[in-house]
């Protein structure tokens, strides 16, 4: 879906438009190739040079093709609600007319430009890609605080672990180690940006990135801290599971000498031949007796030991 935007720099709100000028943002989300045939047309691109757009395993990097700035990033979210992506890649085409965004799904990034409008011009290309990878640096800050937030929630029902919080630790683990074989890239291109080789930055857009580089710095910290503690967390399970199992067994051993003991003697006396009190009529009381006398001689035993 092709959706092209302008606003200049009096207009208070983002205007929609039916055709491509100067200054205009054009936005296409679940690209095709079609799509892509659309972005050559307007751009003088090679196919090859952005057929990397539609794949949804891309890197991060940056890169100049003829007069064009090819910006490869991506956005923390599921990806059509397959859980094995937990990013989306999205793609920055900066030329000297315009400024192209090109996704294969619907990313927040874009969409809050969109719904909440902002107070710059399209034709402010440096600022206006600033923003958009100020949003996707915030929305990884705020997935892996969602994710510290349930790790620590884990952490206090240490002692009632269920198969489903294993789960969604094993779950966590893998999207933050994901988040960082992305951001670890996405940081070399954002301080790449920083440079101005590749876009001019003004110096009234450095706090901006500023702000932009911290985020993500501060997005690798967490989830690098993150990791360490789903580590210790399996670690504490693997060791929970242990005592429980160890526990289980004592308890099992237990229960299997308690058992064997009446078993034992209940044998003996019933042995086809001849024994000793057979004829006595109190036989059977002084079997169950000495079955339980041995019995909880055994169980004072272990609890002595505390086994």
């Amino acid at each position: 879906m092709i959706e092209i935007f302008f606003k200049d720099i009096k207009s208070q709100k983002l205007q929609k438009i039916d055709e491509v000028k100067n200054g205009a943002w054009i936005n296409i989300e679940n690209a095709t190739v079609d799509d892509l045939n659309f972005v050559k047309k307007i751009t003088n691109l090679n196919y090859s040079d952005i057929e990397d757009v539609l794949d949804i395993h891309e890197l991060p990097r940056i890169e100049r093709k003829k007069e064009a700035v090819i910006l490869f990033v991506r956005d923390a979210q599921f990806f059509n609600g397959d859980k094995d992506i937990s990013t989306t890649p999205l793609t920055i085409i900066i030329t000297r007319k315009n400024v192209i965004t090109v996704s294969i799904s619907k990313l927040e990034a874009i969409k809050s430009l969109i719904v909440n409008g902002f107070d710059f011009s399209t034709t402010q290309r440096s600022k206006f890609i600033i923003n958009i990878l100020l949003n996707i640096s915030k929305n990884f800050t705020k997935s892996v605080k969602n994710i510290n937030n349930n790790i620590e929630h884990q952490k206090d029902k240490l002692e009632r672990i269920t198969n489903l919080d294993i789960l969604k630790l094993i779950e966590n683990e893998e999207v933050l180690s994901d988040y960082i074989s992305v951001l670890d890239p996405m940081k070399i291109v954002f301080e790449a940006i920083e440079t101005g080789k590749y876009i001019p930055i003004y110096s009234y857009d450095e706090d901006l990135i500023e702000d932009m580089i911290i985020s993500i710095r501060q997005s690798v910290g967490i989830c690098s801290t993150n990791l360490k503690s789903i580590k210790s967390l399996r670690e504490s399970y693997q060791i929970i599971f242990t005592n429980n199992l160890n526990r289980t067994i004592k308890l099992l051993t237990s229960i299997t000498v308690f058992l064997t003991i009446p078993t034992m003697i209940g044998s003996f006396f019933g042995m086809n031949v001849l024994i000793p009190f057979e004829n006595n009529p109190l036989l059977f009381l002084y079997i169950i007796i000495i079955s339980f006398v041995i019995s909880g001689s055994f169980f004072i035993f272990f609890i002595n030991k505390k086994y």
